[in-house]
Parts: structure tokens; sequence; C-alpha cells
């Protein structure tokens, strides 16, 4: 028994120091092949994804190449420069395929980055191979939007990347990587942050006279690729001219109590965009640096390096929940909201996009403290002969599986691929998922466009209890639409359309005036619904709109998501109902 027992530690040891990252391309298999052959029947979360997000990449290539400076079919034109997608990389996918196709392939884009990049690094920093698959496949599964490109997954593979720099290896291919995740993050999400990191590395290397021109040239690589893919944002915040007042001037920041935005952000990282599920990994990594502790004094230099790091891990991760919690404390808030421009909206807090990356590099580092039962013991070696025991690959595998567990069981239930598994095994009905194809409602959208009758650039649409995303993507002009970035006379254009139904509904008139980046018809009736289904019979009773002004805005269909049962009194004339059996949407099509 002592023998076989021998032997699976011995084939376990030479597991932990084989290459495992062949793991990800079976994870990218599992993952993907699926998705394309369900297609368009495939589920994505909608919000700020598949109702926004995405038809930045959109009209972006439509227009890719044509010099335009105005994508006209949205909110009756908004400025190219205000469409910039976070990848810029991939813009050219959706010039090439299909809107769904260019996005599944940039999906995979993003998962394998983040698999690859969370390998490498903790195989880098732990020097094992199977701590570094089980964080990568971890990391890889976590629920973040593909259309923010690798603004959060791409940050262990920039990680990575300066590793090697400072160890003067791999520059070449560095460098390269580097310049992919130059062009497929925000600097506005994440590149200021890792742009200040990587300036604090270089200010410590000068104080330590530890010189390498590696790290200070890819500070300026990184920098420059930011300056050229944003270089209209940089001509503005230098030298002005910027060709309109968007309406985030009319922004109105909200607080939150200081110390429940700390603990929220600690404890759950929750935020939007960045949900981390890193919950139940923090007592284990609090243990786990304790127990270092302990041992620190009495192992060798390498262990004592690792466990530098992790402690410096988890004061960076405090310190973001904290930054976070200054950030939206009232004073802050208060002074914020006094100033104008760059100053009034510019979200200095999303140090917090580094969350998801950070957990689970952090769990790979403290896990490498406990002992492998090989690390040179310097003293008290009587004291401490048991940590051979503890560090044998038969209790240190079961262990890190069983500590892993409840944040596996929360990453499947939350993942893609479980959302679309359970959507192909049970159906919209059971699950209430929305597909890309009921959302986006291709052939209910081809029925209106018949039924108009005329070309879709000679006149505009708007929509009641729906989102402008399906007609946005089918190629329909629209009047509203969800923007983080668009003139500030619009937003008080379309608000006369809506005024006396705004009068009626004090919180939804709050809602558009503080924020506005959703520029939609919302009302005393549905408030600022904009997902209403065919099934939720909603009828308008009493609608105050002003038509005129929405006329002078170019508008001459509705598509309402319910009855208008004043459209006599208000100058409307019904031209049909519409809904396909496969479509979640469900069309009143008005004419002004």
């Amino acid at each position: 028994m002592k023998n076989i027992l021998n032997k699976i530690e011995k084939a376990i040891g030479k597991l932990d120091r084989m290459p495992l990252w062949w793991v990800g391309l079976l994870m990218v298999g599992i993952v993907f092949i699926p998705l394309m052959i369900w297609g368009e029947d495939c589920v994505f979360p909608i919000h700020d994804q598949l109702d926004e997000t995405i038809m930045s990449y959109v009209l972006s290539a439509k227009y890719l190449g044509t010099g335009a400076e105005t994508f006209p079919e949205l909110l009756g034109g908004i400025n190219a420069s205000g469409m910039q997608p976070a990848a810029v990389l991939f813009i050219p996918l959706y010039k090439v395929f299909s809107p769904f196709t260019a996005f599944v392939i940039q999906y995979a884009a993003v998962f394998s980055a983040g698999f690859f990049g969370m390998y490498f690094a903790v195989k880098k920093l732990t020097e094992s191979s199977v701590l570094a698959v089980a964080m990568a496949g971890c990391f890889a599964m976590l629920p973040l939007q593909p259309v923010y490109g690798l603004s959060a997954t791409g940050i262990p593979l920039l990680i990575w990347c300066f590793m090697n720099l400072w160890e003067k290896k791999k520059v070449a291919l560095s460098f390269l990587l580097i310049l992919f995740f130059g062009l497929t993050s925000h600097l506005v999400l994440i590149g200021y942050v890792v742009l200040g990191f990587w300036l604090l590395a270089i200010l410590w290397s000068l104080i330590k006279k530890d010189y390498n021109k590696w790290i200070y040239l890819g500070f300026i690589w990184l920098t420059g690729i930011y300056v050229i893919v944003n270089r209209r944002l940089f001509q503005e915040l230098l030298f002005g001219g910027g060709s309109y007042v968007s309406h985030r001037e009319e922004l109105v920041n909200g607080a939150q109590p200081f110390w429940d935005t700390v603990m929220d952000t600690f404890l759950r990282g929750n935020i939007l965009h960045t949900n981390s599920l890193h919950y139940h990994l923090i007592a284990p990594i609090i243990l786990l640096l304790v127990c270092g502790g302990i041992l620190c004094r009495h192992m060798d230099q390498k262990y004592r390096k690792r466990y530098v790091m992790a402690v410096t891990g988890m004061l960076v991760l405090v310190g973001i929940a904290i930054f976070h919690g200054l950030c939206k404390c009232q004073p802050v808030v208060d002074l914020r909201n006094k100033c104008s421009g760059f100053l009034r909206y510019f979200q200095l807090e999303r140090f917090y996009w580094l969350y998801p990356a950070g957990w689970y590099l952090e769990f790979g580092l403290c896990f490498s403290l406990w002992p492998k039962g090989e690390e040179k013991i310097t003293k008290d070696r009587k004291a401490f002969g048991g940590y051979r025991v503890l560090g044998s690959p038969l209790i240190r595998l079961p262990a890190l599986l069983l500590i892993l567990l409840p944040t596996l069981q929360v990453i499947k239930i939350n993942s893609y691929f479980y959302l679309n598994v359970n959507q192909y095994n049970n159906g919209s009905d059971i699950t209430g998922y929305i597909s890309w194809k009921s959302f986006y409602a291709e052939d209910l959208m081809r029925e209106l466009d018949e039924a108009i009758g005329k070309d879709k650039a000679s006149y505009r649409v708007v929509h009641l209890g729906m989102s402008p995303a399906p007609a946005l993507m089918y190629g329909f002009y629209t009047v509203d639409g969800y923007s983080n970035n668009y003139p500030l006379e619009y937003k008080h254009k379309f608000r006369k359309v809506i005024e006396k139904e705004l009068e009626k509904a004090p919180e939804t008139a709050v809602y558009y005036d503080t924020w506005g980046s959703r520029c939609y018809m919302f009302n005393s009736e549905s408030g600022n619904a904009w997902m209403t289904g065919k099934n939720q019979k909603t009828v308008y009773r009493n609608l105050e709109l002003d038509i005129t002004a929405l006329r002078n805005l170019g508008c001459s269909y509705i598509f309402s998501c319910g009855i208008i049962e004043n459209a006599d009194e208000l100058g409307l004339s019904l031209t049909g109902y519409y809904e396909t059996d496969s479509s979640y949407w469900g069309v009143w099509l008005y004419q002004l």
C-alpha cells in the first residue's frame, strides 16, 4: 500500500512540473463548440452588452475605412469618436463576419487570453502547473463580458509580460503581447490603472538602482499604443476643440456609504462588468497568509519572496476596496458634482477592474505557501518536521479541490457555458433567458421593414418599452438609443418629447436627467422599462407625448411594445401588430 501511495505521489509531483497549458485548448473546445452548433439560439447577458456596447463594434465596422465622423443610424446621428469600442482590434471581425459569429470569435479570443495569461502568470509565480491550470480555468469561466475585450481578462497576460521584461526574457514575444493587450483593452476602463502600477514599478526600480531598459521601453510602448488608439480623446483633453458638449455634463454622481461600499467591494466584488465571484476564496487566503507567516522565517529565500508578494497582493486588493469607497463617499461625490468636464464624469475608482484577475492570482500565490515538502528549512527542523506530511501531493491536491469547490459551484452557475446548457436543456419558458435570435428578432425586424416599405435611410423610428438595439442591428435609423457619450443638446431635444410624462413620474425623470445614457421614451405608464416582451400584454392608456418634437427629430414611426389607447388623440395611425414565434418582442407599428 505504501508503495502505491508513493507512486501516486510521484505521479502527481511529475504532473505538477509538466506543461499543462494544453488544457486551455480542451476548455475552448468544450465551451465554444456548442456555441457554434447552437448558433443564434445561444444566450448571453444583454445589459450593457447586446443592448449597447456591441453596437459600437457593428457601426464602427460598417464605416471602417470610410473616414465617417458620424454614424447616422443612432440618436439621429452620433459622433464616431463617442462610439469607439473597448477593443479596436476586433472591429474588422464585424466587417467580415455576421455580428453573432464576430461576437463568438471575440469571446473565444478573450476567453483564451484569460486562460493562457492566468496559466503562465501563476506558473511563473508558483512553479506549479496544477495550481496554474486550476486558477486559469476558474478565471476564464468568470462571466466577464467579451465586449470589453481584455480590459479585465487580459491583466494576467500583461503581468506575465511585465515579469518577462523584468527578468529580461522573452522580450520580443512580450512586446507583441503588450501590443495585443493595448489594442484589445480600453484606456478609460483599465489602461490608466495598469500604466499607473507600471510607473510605480519603474520608480521602485530607480530607487533600488536596479535599472532595466526593457521595463522602461515596455511602459513607453504601451503608453504609445493607447495614445495612438485614443488620439482624439487626447486631442480634446490637451487642446480642446471637442465638436460637441457631452450629455455627461449633466451627470450627477451618486454617493454611497463609505464602509458599506468598502466591505461590499472587498467581500463580493460584484461591481458591474467585473464580477469576480471570489467571496469563498477570502477565508482560505487569510488562513494561508497567517500560516505562511508562521512558516516564513523557517523557510528558504524563494518561499519568503512568494510570501512577500502574497502579502503585497492582499494589501493591493484591500487598497482597491478602500479607494472605491473613498471615490463613492459623500464629500468626494459632492466635489465631483461641482466640477465640469472630465473631472465630473471620469470614474477614477475603476481600479476595481483588477479584481477578477487579482483575486485568482492572489489565491494562487497564497496556496503556493502550502509547503510542498521540498523547501529547505533553515532552522527548527524538529519543530517543523511535520510539514513534509502536509506537503504530500496526496494532501495538497485534495485540499486544493476542497477549498475551490464552493467557488467552482458559483462560477459554474454564473458561467456563459452553464447558461447555454441550461437553455438548451430547458428552453426559455423555464429558464427565462432570452436568446440572441429572440432578442435581435431579425425575422420580426424584416416584417416591420416590409410593412413600412421604404429605404431605411429615408426615415427614423423610436421605441416604446423596447430596446432600440434590434432595430439598429437590422439597419433601422433611430432617434433614441443607448450611448455613454452623445450631445447634451440632443438629450434636451429628446426630453421635450417625453417632458409631460416625466412630470408624472419624478423617479423616472431623475433617472433620465441625472444620467441620461439611455435616451429612451420613458413614461409614467412603464417608467424606464425597455425590455417589455410580447407576453406582458402592455397597454399605454394615457400617454402625453410631444409628437411635434418627435417629428422635429426626424421620426416617422413608433415601435411600441404595447397598445397606445389614445393613439388617435396623439395623431398616430396604427399600421399593424407584428410578432414571430421566435421573437421576444411583439410590436405595434404606429406612423406619425
